[in-house]
């Protein structure tokens, strides 16, 4: 007998028995049935459910989000309210979506800035104002020691004898280093090394490691964080680099309006980001000048007598002529026969346009002539200096000054110039933030990688995302905005008292008073580009107000900029109004001009080029620093910082 049959026999007794129950008990054999049925029913109903849960958690993002036209839902779609009056039951916080900046509704207590996203967005915000607030700084280097940075030759930075600056000798050429940066340049350019306008990418940031967190978990403070602070430091840098040096048509004995309106034409004439055709250019037009003024006798006997007339009797002034115009004519035999030697290195030029070859080896002369190195035997005799020199201060003022007379009237002792390029990296470049390889997901990697997960990469979906999420207004939606990132709060009267303490006493009671009201200012005037008073004083100027239109980074706070500050405290403190300057370029042109070593509380240090800039100056601080106040663009507000500012105009307007 096979295994089967025995199973069989064994089952059949008790299958019997079955058929009898069912049989005899007919209604409790239907109902047990049913019930069965029913309970099957009902774990089926709940297993259903939980998976139409689990569904709906996955995909709570609706692609109609990033169809519509609005950029961001209303409030009433995204409040949550019970169907109650009650309004302890109500949902106040919106729910995420993934184009929204979800963090900012986390721990929010009626200030934007105390939620979670607020405090990373100031943090952010303040670590880019801390950088840029370095990079400015770096600026009022001197070219000596930012070639000394680079790696450069002092040469680079060597110029002719000025007689202007401090600690320059007519006998060691060494000690020619030009002492500041004529201009400063600053080049922004994005992740495909093309040049825009200065640029934020906080909010870049912030939008991209909204999106990927809302794709994995949102509410992951830590992980946001890590994401956005590694995003920063690989898509921020910045380097330095020194142009040639060059010459103008003489800038010894130009007065401040003169100074004014060349810096005026010549930022205007030169290109941006092109300081070299600058330098060429103003090369050029020294050369030019120079050799039309000896082009010919004549002219040159002219000039003279035009000058002569006015200073001298007829008598003297035909002896002066003649003496002048033997040295004339001696000067430009000399002139030929170094021309001759100039004309055989460029023969081969010669043969192609030969009345512009010889031209251009007369201008190359000149230049030459003036990029040579001064020795003592060039300069006027009155002007040389020797190691027995001793004398009073007086004495030693009254030589500069001679050294001055005796120089040629279109004399430079060179410029050079500072450009620095700083790489900011957004979300829309080619190669963009995107791109960026994160240690700080790195553990997220095989995750991602599994049929259930919902981040499938920067396609089309979530780089939408991205794009609508940075171009709202984040101060009108989230109450977010670069004003109230300032962190500058106003001095107390004793620490204002402290710094009062320390000015000279002898100082003028109009300086102290413009000093006392500068940081009486501090921290109650938001930075605001182009912003300028109407009134005098605090009162009527309606400061820190929220505006309708932001400047160009954003700001939306009513306020000053630098050279504004500055017109505004001379106008409220001493009544003195400046005409109204509204540049920095207009202050250069007010008051007297001063050297650096004679700077008194009061007085004014200015950039007016590249990234221009202007601060009241306060005092020497004991490491050789400029104490000043000024309106801080990168803090935000009016401020007191130790700067170096080796800026090239010095201007006291004071007595």
């Amino acid at each position: 007998m096979s295994k089967s049959r025995k199973k069989k026999g064994k089952w059949k007794p008790a299958i019997e028995k079955a058929k009898l129950f069912l049989k005899s008990k007919k209604k409790e054999s239907f109902l047990l049935f049913f019930l069965s049925l029913f309970m099957i029913l009902c774990l089926s109903i709940v297993y259903a459910q939980k998976l139409h849960d689990k569904q709906n958690a996955l995909n709570k993002s609706s692609d109609s989000l990033l169809k519509t036209s609005s950029s961001v839902t209303e409030k009433g779609k995204w409040t949550n309210t019970l169907h109650t009056d009650r309004k302890e039951d109500e949902f106040l916080n919106p729910r995420p979506f993934i184009d929204r900046y979800n963090l900012v509704d986390i721990r929010q207590d009626g200030n934007p800035l105390d939620s979670v996203g607020g405090r990373i967005y100031q943090e952010l915000m303040e670590r880019e104002s801390a950088d840029l607030a370095k990079i400015y700084d770096s600026t009022g280097d001197t070219p000596e020691h930012t070639a000394k940075l680079l790696g450069l030759k002092r040469s680079a930075i060597l110029g002719r004898y000025n007689p202007q600056a401090a600690g320059q000798s007519p006998d060691q050429k060494n000690s020619w280093a030009i002492p500041y940066f004529k201009n400063i340049h600053y080049r922004y350019y994005n992740g495909d090394g093309k040049e825009i306008q200065e640029s934020s990418n906080v909010k870049d940031i912030l939008a991209m490691a909204s999106v990927y967190t809302y794709q994995h978990n949102y509410l992951d403070e830590e992980r946001f964080r890590a994401i956005v602070n590694e995003l920063y430091t690989k898509s921020h840098s910045y380097s330095l680099s020194i142009g040639p040096v060059y010459y103008d048509q003489g800038c010894i004995h130009k007065d401040a309006k003169e100074e004014m309106l060349a810096e005026e034409a010549a930022n205007t004439a030169a290109p941006v980001g092109g300081e070299t055709k600058a330098s060429e250019e103003s090369r050029a037009e020294s050369a030019s000048e120079k050799s039309s003024e000896t082009a010919t006798d004549s002219k040159a006997n002219q000039n003279t007598n035009a000058t002569k007339e006015n200073k001298q009797a007829q008598e003297s002034k035909q002896a002066q002529e003649s003496k002048q115009t033997q040295e004339t004519k001696s000067n430009q035999e000399n002139s030929q026969k170094s021309n001759a030697g100039e004309a055989g290195e460029s023969s081969s030029e010669s043969k192609a346009l030969p009345e512009q070859t010889e031209k251009s080896a007369e201008n190359k002369e000149n230049i030459a002539s003036q990029n040579a190195e001064l020795s003592a035997s060039n300069l006027p005799k009155e002007s040389k200096v020797t190691k027995e020199t001793t004398g009073t201060k007086a004495e030693q003022k009254a030589s500069s000054i001679q050294d001055q007379k005796n120089l040629p009237k279109n004399y430079c002792p060179g410029h050079v110039d500072l450009t620095i390029k700083i790489t900011v990296i957004g979300f829309d470049d080619e190669n963009g933030l995107r791109n960026i390889q994160l240690d700080s997901i790195k553990d997220l990697e095989e995750q991602d990688q599994k049929p259930g997960s919902r981040w499938h990469g920067w396609n089309d979906y979530t780089i939408a995302a991205v794009k609508r999420l940075k171009e709202q207004d984040w101060f009108k939606d989230y109450g977010l905005s670069i004003s109230s990132v300032e962190k500058k709060s106003p001095l107390t009267e004793e620490e204002i008292s402290s710094y009062m303490k320390d000015l000279p006493a002898d100082l003028s009671e109009e300086r102290k008073a413009l000093i006392h009201f500068a940081l009486s200012s501090v921290g109650k005037v938001p930075y605001f580009y182009g912003g300028k008073a109407g009134v005098k004083g605090l009162e009527g100027n309606h400061f820190g107000a929220t505006i309708s239109s932001s400047d160009y980074k954003g700001r939306n706070r009513k306020g000053l900029d630098c050279s504004g500050f500055v017109q505004w405290a001379y106008w409220s403190s001493v009544d003195r109004s400046l005409d109204f300057a509204s540049s920095t370029q207009e202050l250069i042109g007010k008051g007297q001009k001063i050297k650096r070593s004679e700077l008194k509380a009061g007085d004014l240090i200015i950039q007016p080029s590249g990234e221009s800039h202007v601060v009241v100056f306060i005092k020497w601080t004991k490491d050789g620093k400029m104490l000043a106040v000024h309106e801080n663009g990168t803090a935000g507000n009016i401020s007191v910082d130790e700067v170096q500012a080796n800026y090239p105009y010095y201007r006291s307007i004071l007595p």
